[in-house]
């Protein structure tokens, strides 16, 4: 372990809680909204589907963590599961803003399914992320600096979250707004895994 990491390690682990941060915000501030006013289903329905797909989260959380801890005892690497999860983040991503015609049979499912796939992948790559980031180095400091540059990308990916599916939204419409908006998002999530 490196005491202080250089600048360009350190941005470079960094820069993926930008996209982090890009998926996590839209699944609560948009996701209910879109899936309600525009596709027709139930906000009390919306809801629910949320409230399950997180505990199914809730449960397999601690099962990733112990799988990424014992890959990583066996000599493997934590970044294989950033490099495994990133694809299914940005396909899950995808499938969310890309939801079949409002009122079709199914789209209660559709929406089941791709928040389990973000679900699920957002915490492959979240628990083994977080844990490099304590393995990088063992100086108090270091890991400051550490935490200092992933929350700094972390706070562009909010802002960006926040600004750009509005914007999108605004000037497209609201589906073509979404769509575009989980486009951008999947080169800046394989990009940055």
């Amino acid at each position: 372990m490196a005491a202080h990491p250089p600048g360009l390690r350190l941005a470079a682990y960094g820069f993926l809680g930008l996209p982090l941060a890009m998926a996590a915000l839209p699944i609560y501030v948009h996701v209910p909204k879109f899936y309600a006013d525009t596709l027709g289903l139930s906000l009390a329905g919306v809801g629910a589907i949320l409230l399950a797909a997180r505990l199914v989260d809730a449960v397999q959380d601690p099962f990733l963590g112990w799988w990424s801890d014992r890959a990583r005892s066996r000599g493997g690497s934590r970044w294989a599961f950033v490099a495994a999860g990133a694809p299914l983040l940005a396909l899950g991503m995808a499938g969310l803003f890309h939801p079949p015609e409002a009122g079709s049979p199914g789209l209660s499912g559709w929406l089941v399914a791709n928040l389990v796939l973000v679900y699920t992948a957002y915490s492959l790559v979240t628990v083994s992320y977080l844990a490099h980031g304590a393995e990088i180095t063992d100086d108090v400091a270091g890991r400051t600096r550490v935490t200092a540059w992933r929350e700094a990308f972390a706070l562009v990916g909010v802002f960006l979250a926040a600004a750009l599916p509005e914007l999108l939204r605004q000037s497209m419409g609201e589906r073509e707004g979404f769509a575009r908006f989980a486009l951008l998002f999947a080169p800046v999530v394989l990009v940055a895994a």
